[in-house]
Order: structure tokens, then C-alpha cells, then sequence
């Protein structure tokens, strides 16, 4: 697991950040989760980070945060072989995966750094063809707004991706949601073939022109023989067995 930079560099999915770490993860309901998140300073000079704020959301874009205490003062010397790993522990009261949020606020630096983990890995068995990852969209301003979707990534001929929100696909659709309105909605991926699956998809809410939020999925998955082949298989296997 990689480690933060603390240079201010740009990340191009600031929202699937590896190094935030949940565990348990998903949480659950009532079990002590800890929010992990390693550091590192490769220079110029020594940093002092004035504080960390964390936050916690259900899985989803746009959705309401749940603020947890801070951490820090921190100081980091010119080290890219130091790692300082923070954490701070929380009690969910509903299960689920969740979004993490830090900002973290380094002296040398005229905004917070911002970094999340909105990221689902899904290990999945070689039976399986279709996965639905349910999230939650919401217009977190305070007029009724239309927020638009676009699915990225992937291979489009080894896995097709569609939103969905109730029965209704939005792909690049607006989705009107009043102030403060928060609805499910889901991903839902399938397999165009057998042959086996390493792909990753990003779900971005654009809201007024600008990223609002985004998730990441990953799907792993073995190559999956077809039913037809399965069926030969089994046919084959049978006559042989009657004839032994």
C-alpha cells in the first residue's frame, strides 16, 4: 500500500485513495472500525502538518458527512522511506461500505490536501456474470440542481456498466434532485464474455460544471466456462461413467 505525498501534487482519482485504509471493511453495525492513513515526505524540506479532519459518508456521491475528531499536530522530515500512519477509531449504526474523507492542512501548503476513498473491490467467483453496486447520489447545495453521471474506464467488450437510478438507466442523463435530496441508485456490471475479468470503472457526478464526487469499482474475476460447455461436459461425463 503506497503512502501519501505530502507535496501537493495532483491525484487523478482523488476519490479512490489506496491509503486510506478501513478496517472492518465493509464495517459493521456496532463494531469498533478503524480509519488508517499513511504519510510520507519526499521533500523539499521538513513538514508540519497543523491537523487532519476526517469524515465518514455512506457509499455514494454528493451525500451528507459524518465529522469525526481530528488529528495531529504532526511533523514529517524530508524522508521518502518514513512512513507516519494516523488512525482514528468510529462505531458505525448501520452496516455498509462508506466513504472516507481526510483534509489535511500542511503549513506550507494554501489549501488542504484533500484525499478519499470511495473504492469497492469486488473478488467475485467464476459464476457469476452480473454485479450490482449499490450507492447514494445526492445535491448536497441548497437549490433543486441537475447532476450528471459519466461512467469511465473499462473495456466496454469484456464488461458493460450502466447507473441506474429506481428502473431507469441514466448514462450521462441529468438527474434532477432537490436541496439536500439524496436517492439509490446503483451500478451494475456485466459480463460480455467468459474469458476473465480485470476491470475498473469510476462513477463522476458532475454538478453546476464541476466533479462533485466520484466512486471506483473493481471487479476480479477468474475465466468462467460458458453453460453451454458446462453442459457438454456433464454429458460427456455421464456417458463416460456408463461406460465404466
Amino acid at each position: 500500500m503506497d503512502a501519501i505525498h505530502l507535496n501537493g501534487s495532483p491525484r487523478a482519482h482523488p476519490y479512490a485513495c489506496r491509503s486510506l485504509v478501513v478496517t472492518p471493511n465493509p464495517p459493521q453495525v456496532g463494531v469498533v472500525t478503524t480509519l488508517a492513513l499513511r504519510l510520507t515526505n519526499p521533500g523539499p524540506g521538513p513538514i508540519v502538518v497543523k491537523r487532519i479532519e476526517m469524515m465518514v459518508a455512506r457509499f455514494g456521491m454528493g451525500v451528507a458527512w459524518e465529522e469525526l475528531p481530528a488529528l495531529g499536530p504532526l511533523h514529517l522530515p524530508e524522508d521518502p522511506n518514513h512512513i507516519e500512519e494516523v488512525s482514528v477509531e468510529w462505531t458505525p449504526t448501520e452496516g455498509g461500505h462508506r466513504c472516507v474523507r481526510a483534509a489535511i492542512h500542511i503549513d506550507s501548503l494554501p489549501q488542504p490536501l484533500q484525499v478519499g476513498r470511495n473504492l469497492e473491490v469486488l473478488e467475485s467467483t467464476g459464476e457469476r456474470s452480473i454485479w450490482r453496486v449499490p450507492f447514494r447520489l445526492g445535491n448536497p447545495t441548497d437549490e433543486r440542481a441537475p447532476v450528471f453521471l459519466q461512467v469511465k474506464g473499462g473495456n466496454p467488450e469484456a464488461v458493460e456498466a450502466h447507473v441506474r437510478i429506481g428502473r431507469f438507466a441514466r448514462d450521462g442523463q441529468p438527474v434532477w434532485l432537490n436541496a439536500k435530496e439524496e436517492v439509490d441508485a446503483e451500478l451494475v456490471l456485466r459480463a460480455q464474455n467468459n474469458a476473465a475479468i480485470e476491470s475498473v470503472h469510476t462513477v463522476e457526478a458532475i454538478l453546476g460544471g464541476k466533479l462533485l464526487d466520484g466512486i471506483q469499482v473493481e471487479v476480479h474475476c477468474p475465466v468462467r466456462a460458458s453453460r453451454k460447455l458446462e453442459r457438454e461436459i456433464g454429458t460427456h461425463g455421464a456417458d463416460m461413467a456408463m461406460t465404466h
